[in-house]
């Protein structure tokens, strides 16, 4: 063999080692791509909102309802399941006034997203489970009708940029809790929320 095919084959091999190790960097990229989308989609976020809750309950045999509503701040901490769901957890709290000394409510909701407009705008909904504290005393009588809740929430996400969302919605929870006061029986019925918060995605 002449020193001119050797030179040529030895060319010719440290191209085929370049184009393997391109194809390599390839791969890599692509499976680097492909993990950077799946954790795209799958986003933790932390939001606050305000709104008004209002908490109906039933008095005595006759089931006379009573109500009481004030202003409630709700923190949340969650994550985005691909681009249809969400899982959440949520504090809220409400200044206790009057006779109320306890006064918050703890829950962990799923819900299904429906992207509208080119995921800028989605619509949402789903199931809430959690517990709601709610306890008043004064001259000595207390009324505890703190217990577990159950319900459901819907809403909208509007996306205003890729870390920063808007977020309105309405909560409907059936309460557990009852008490008994001077021997005439206090059930908690239902509690309602309204909102209005923003979201901040990682």
């Amino acid at each position: 063999m002449s020193k001119k095919d050797a030179y040529k084959q030895k060319i010719e091999a440290e191209l085929e080692l370049v184009k393997a190790k391109l194809a390599e960097y390839k791969a890599e990229a692509t499976l680097l791509a492909a993990s950077g989308l799946m954790a795209a989609d799958n986003v933790p976020f932390i939001g606050v909102s305000v709104g008004n809750a209002e908490l109906k309950a039933n008095i005595g045999p006759t089931n006379y309802q009573a109500k009481v509503d004030d202003t409630h701040y709700t923190a949340s901490l969650g994550q985005y399941i691909g681009d249809n769901g969400r899982i959440a957890l949520s504090y809220s709290y409400v200044e206790p006034k009057n006779n109320v000394k306890d006064s918050d409510a703890a829950s962990l909701a799923y819900d299904f997203v429906l992207p509208v407009v080119d995921n800028a705008v989605m619509l949402y909904a789903g199931p809430v489970i959690g517990y709601t504290r709610y306890i008043e005393e004064a001259a000595g009588i207390k009324l505890d009708l703190s217990g577990l809740h159950y319900g459901g929430e819907a809403g909208v996400i509007v996306r205003l940029v890729n870390f920063v969302e808007l977020e309105a919605g309405y909560r409907y929870f059936i309460e557990t809790g009852s008490d008994t006061v001077a021997g005439i029986k206090v059930e908690a019925d239902t509690l309602k929320m309204w909102y209005l918060g923003a979201n901040l995605r990682f």
